[in-house]
């Protein structure tokens, strides 16, 4: 059964963190897909005015949501979730159980740091998904295939194909126009990642969400979301080797990507695996 489906992006401003953390948080995505009478919602905000207008758009769509879906365990994609279940209790939160493992075993760990880095901006967030049965959710009797990919910027990640719009709901395996976070994986790991890439690209999608892009990116141009997250990869493998230490790392990075948001996210990055390279775990 096909069904004509819509998709709403939502994505949140460039978040400054408190001067004691400091730095930014990168702007996140939840996207909402939309049947005749039903929707689903991949990932839930993590901020209060942004769950808030996630909850706005769907209730303004006027379908019945049925299914919220999280990708992996990043609070940044289901700390919304305790909130927007409580005003949409007909809908069943649902991840793979490889995500759902992993959020029970850091929940609480990312409550404590949710609190101190956004200092009551932050939703709590006490609710877990349940495993999703399988790999099929329905949508008005269309069917939506998630895909365990692996490796993203953490890993066990996951993506949410509809076959209908030829479009991926990438979570953080795939970003646009951002500085991906690489600090929470490492050399081993990346070549993981662009093996989840080049998964996402042999479904030969039309439209690409990314986990984490800037406000105004299209999601229909590969070149800024599959292409830049496997190449923007690629080259920091590259600059890794030939950098001097961090600072040069983070120089080759910007010279090659000028345009990026969140020179944040990529000095953490680079902090990070020269840590480990200087440690001998590069």
């Amino acid at each position: 059964m096909s069904t004509a489906l819509d998709v709403d992006v939502y994505t949140s401003p460039l978040q400054k963190l408190p001067e004691a953390v400091g730095g930014w948080f990168s702007p996140t995505t939840s996207t909402l897909l939309t049947g005749p009478t039903e929707a689903v919602l991949v990932d839930t905000q993590y901020l209060e005015s942004d769950v808030a207008e996630v909850a706005r758009r769907i209730e303004a769509s006027g379908r019945t949501l049925t299914t919220i879906f999280i990708t992996h365990a990043h609070a940044d994609h289901y700390f919304g979730l305790e909130a927007l279940l409580a005003r949409f209790p007909q809908a069943r939160a649902v991840a793979l159980p490889s995500v759902v493992a992993e959020i029970k075993s850091t929940n609480e760990a990312q409550r404590k740091q949710w609190r101190a880095w956004f200092a009551g901006k932050a939703l709590d967030n006490t609710a877990v998904p349940e495993p999703l049965d399988g790999d099929t959710i329905l949508l008005d009797g269309e069917e939506l295939k998630v895909i365990e990919v692996g490796q993203a910027d953490v890993a066990p990640a996951t993506i949410l194909w509809v076959p209908s719009l030829r479009a991926v709901v990438a979570g953080d395996a795939i970003y646009n126009g951002v500085n991906p976070f690489l600090a929470a994986s490492g050399p081993a790991e990346w070549p993981k990642w662009i093996e989840s890439v080049e998964k996402i690209a042999a479904l030969e999608p039309e439209i690409v969400i990314a986990g984490h892009k800037k406000p105004d990116a299209a999601d229909d141009d590969l070149t800024t979301t599959v292409h830049y997250t496997r190449d923007y990869l690629r080259a920091f493998i590259e600059e890794l080797d030939a950098s001097s230490d961090s600072r040069d790392l983070v120089a080759r990075m910007q010279a090659r990507y000028p345009d990026n948001l969140n020179p944040s996210a990529l000095v953490l990055s680079a902090v990070t695996a020269w840590k480990r390279k200087k440690a001998g775990h590069a």
